[in-house]
């Protein structure tokens, strides 16, 4: 600018030695070239944020109207869930045969996998003969004994009589050593013990005798009734056992993993094949406030990928996880997705359905945040910035409070924007 006014005193000095003429006209370019070069000061010295405002910025809107709007909690939930089981053998025994194989189909009452029965047959087989032992004690006992049992039940009396008879002298005889210090103590101990169990032998046999002439009583009746239920029962276990060992699907499903192989020994609970049904379920985990709001029965819509299906919460665990402090729910889809795309863990987009709202509801994708939710729409030509608060979600759209019916709403174009930047509604 200094430069200017000396240059100003520099012509003004050589004007005044011009004709009259000629210094008319020297003014006239002189006044023109102050009036271009004060512009252009002005003009340069305005603010970027100045000429920003001149500026007009091309948006896109949307005219807000309240109305009833479907709302949902929108959530990432995991496939999978409850629906992979753990398949084991309550029996041990070496795999004989595996039918399948990791990711295989089956339909309900394919053969899985089948152990070596041989081992539980022999036990079937032992069991069984316990029961008709136990069958025929108990028959004898209600039908009453037949004389041929009386017959031997004497002749077992005599011989015990004849043994402990035998054994009474004997000791007699030790007796007479003992004193005479001809046999030790522990000899005399031992013949002592053998007419002790030749005593018990005896009055075991004039009981079965006495028993089987004056019939059986009601408690000894009872005792063998107890002693053929409990035989039964055992070979029971023991059938169950081999039909245990013959592993099939219950239902329609997929193989998810097999870890057993033939030849090897199969512990009893041990995992030998990861089974999941054709029932898909998704898991997610809910807030403390959200999980007041759903309930058992709820619908929901899930989107995995590009396919979507329905379903339905069928589980609510009413204790929060430790970590997460989430509340774990399940839901299970009424329409399977492709099995060919479906994979366990894979994440998942979930809509839990709230019901229809009267509100505001505008795209998700308008709303900003610079530590709070702001939007903004269009006054008089220029932008202004309002805060809103977010509500329920309905996919890619939002409840919001803050806003009003016939507000328009910046909804591409907005993140170039500042409050009073001029636009041009495309």
């Amino acid at each position: 600018m200094r430069k200017f006014i000396y240059k100003f005193k520099y012509v003004r000095s050589a004007i005044k030695k011009l004709s009259k003429k000629k210094k008319i006209v020297c003014i006239c370019l002189v006044v023109v070239t102050i009036a271009a070069l004060s512009t252009y000061f002005i003009i340069s010295g305005k603010s970027d944020e100045e000429k920003t405002y001149t500026r007009s910025y091309p948006v896109k809107t949307l005219e807000i109207k309240s109305g009833s709007y479907p709302m949902s909690l929108q959530y990432q939930g995991l496939t999978g869930g409850s629906e992979v089981r753990k398949l084991s053998f309550k029996s041990s025994a070496k795999i004989l045969k595996i039918y399948v194989s990791k990711g295989q189909h089956v339909k309900k009452g394919d053969k899985l996998v089948d152990l070596d029965k041989s081992d539980l047959n022999f036990a079937a087989q032992a069991a069984k003969s316990q029961v008709d032992a136990a069958s025929a004690q108990y028959n004898k006992a209600v039908n009453g004994a037949q004389q041929e049992d009386v017959s031997k039940a004497q002749i077992a009396v005599k011989n015990a009589q004849d043994s402990n008879n035998y054994y009474k002298d004997l000791y007699d005889k030790y007796c007479k050593l003992s004193d005479a210090g001809a046999i030790s103590k522990q000899e005399l101990d031992d013949v002592k013990l053998q007419l002790d169990n030749s005593q018990n032998a005896l009055n075991s046999a004039e009981q079965s005798l006495e028993q089987i002439q004056n019939g059986s009583r009601d408690e000894d009746k009872k005792s063998l009734l107890a002693q053929l239920n409990e035989a039964k029962a055992n070979y029971d276990s023991k059938e169950s056992l081999i039909q245990d060992a013959s592993m099939a699907a219950d239902e329609n499903g997929y193989v998810v993993d097999v870890l057993g192989k033939e030849g090897e020994m199969q512990q009893a609970g041990d995992l030998v094949v990861l089974f999941r049904s054709e029932n898909e379920v998704i898991t997610v985990g809910l807030s403390d406030d959200d999980v007041k709001k759903v309930k058992v029965g709820t619908n929901a819509k899930v989107k995995i990928g590009d396919d979507s299906a329905e379903g339905q919460v069928i589980n609510i665990v009413q204790m929060a996880d430790s970590k997460s402090g989430t509340y774990s729910a399940e839901i299970k889809l009424s329409k399977p997705i492709d099995n060919n795309k479906y994979y366990i863990g894979e994440t998942a987009a979930v809509y839990i359905d709230m019901g229809d709202k009267n509100a505001i509801s505008i795209p998700i994708s308008s709303v900003l945040n610079d530590g709070e939710d702001y939007v903004y729409v269009i006054e008089n030509g220029h932008a202004v910035k309002k805060n809103v608060t977010l509500g329920d979600t309905d996919e890619d759209k939002v409840s919001v409070d803050g806003l009003k019916n016939g507000d328009e709403l910046v909804v591409e174009g907005m993140k170039s924007l500042k409050s009073g930047y001029k636009v041009t509604v495309k």
